[in-house]
């Protein structure tokens, strides 16, 4: 039997995950709602971030980014950055909660409160969003120290765009509603992990955004922001091993690698699922077993009629102390050869439509392998 470490979220089907945001305010309740649907954190930049439209047209000044930084535009556009909002996983999560709040990140350059007009939906999180300072579209230009020539237009070099509070304003938020009188609680918290981390003396760019070689000459910090879709990224960012205890156990130990913050981070249903089959020469599954790591919720009231989401438990790795992970098979191991597995997963709902279970939108395996009986021949 599959045993999973997640707890069950309390709630009825079609509760509201979340209250939206509309009513808060009559109902009493504290919100940290920017006027655009930010949530308002500290330890970020004044800019860049979601926040009002700073060109009149957002999708014009974009293209002329675009026309100037062809290496860096191509880089951009396979990005999730701008498919922010256009990105399928994120348009279904939408739909069952359609707030400002989350339109806030994924949408920077439209009007929070509605849906986005198209080309700013296909603009996404764009040029204009991180280095655009003001309403002026032929205005300053935020960009790093560095080696940059001229330019056709004005630069402010801050050292501070290449630090992690250039990426808080969309990687470190609370939930956007809490009960009057508590203190919020994170809904992401990626700056702070990564402040906790071996990584905390690197940038995020450092990792998300590596120097590459311009087509023209030169060199650049990519723009394609690798992160949970590269493969080689997510093997490198959990050191695995895998052993068998006797006859029926297998214990995992997994520990960081090359990441410099929880794993999985972001997104509060992403996780990791460590998983083993006991199989036979012909691969007929006799046994399963399988845990989550991840941040696990329960549904607390924080009015009549409304509830919101409260952490539980926190096993991602990173995150919960470094313990062993015991998986049982029972007697069907017995000379038979245990297949494990360890997969990147993205929830797209806890509990599903019906509440039957968890919806994962994909899985990415990143690290396998097999374990023979004890005492069978190598």
């Amino acid at each position: 039997m599959t045993e999973m470490n997640a707890k069950p979220e309390a709630g009825r089907k079609g509760t509201r995950m979340l209250l939206p945001v509309a009513l808060a305010a009559s109902l009493g309740l504290a919100t940290w709602l920017a006027p655009d649907g930010r949530c308002d954190t500290p330890a970020r930049m004044p800019r860049p971030g979601p926040q009002v439209a700073r060109s009149p047209d957002p999708a014009r000044a974009n293209a002329q980014c675009e026309g100037c930084h062809e290496d860096i535009a191509h880089e951009w556009r396979s990005s999730m950055h701008a498919q922010a909002d256009t990105d399928p996983i994120y348009r279904r999560a939408l739909a069952i909660e359609p707030l400002p709040f989350c339109r806030g990140c994924h949408a920077p350059e439209a009007d929070a409160r509605t849906d986005a007009p198209p080309s700013l939906e296909a603009l996404g999180v764009g040029c204009v969003t991180c280095h655009l300072t003001g309403t002026d579209p032929n205005g300053e230009t935020l960009a790093t120290h560095g080696h940059g020539g001229s330019a056709p237009h004005a630069v402010r070099r801050e050292a501070a765009f290449a630090t992690p509070a250039a990426c808080a304003s969309c990687h470190e938020f609370d939930f956007p509603t809490h009960a009057e009188g508590q203190p919020p609680e994170r809904m992401q918290s990626t700056i702070s992990e990564h402040a906790a981390s071996d990584f905390r003396g690197a940038s995020c760019a450092s990792c998300h955004m590596p120097g590459v070689e311009s087509r023209t000459g030169g060199s650049h910090r990519s723009h394609a922001f690798g992160a949970s879709r590269d493969l080689t990224m997510l093997r490198a960012a959990v050191n695995v091993t895998a052993q068998r205890a006797g006859t029926s156990r297998v214990t995992f130990a997994l520990a960081p690698g090359r990441v410099g913050h929880a794993f999985p981070t972001g997104d509060l249903f992403r996780r990791v699922l460590v998983s083993v089959e006991v199989v036979d020469d012909d691969w007929i599954v006799w046994s399963e077993a399988s845990r989550a790591l991840q941040r696990s919720f329960e549904m607390r009231r924080v009015a009549p009629g409304f509830v919101a989401r409260h952490m539980v438990e926190d096993s991602r790795v990173g995150i919960a102390e470094a313990k062993p992970i015991v998986l049982e098979l029972g007697e069907a191991a017995r000379g038979r050869t245990v297949a494990w597995r360890v997969e990147y997963q993205r929830v797209e709902h806890p509990l599903g439509v019906d509440g039957s279970g968890a919806v994962i939108a994909d899985s990415v395996v990143i690290a396998e392998g097999l374990l023979p009986a004890p005492g069978a021949a190598p």
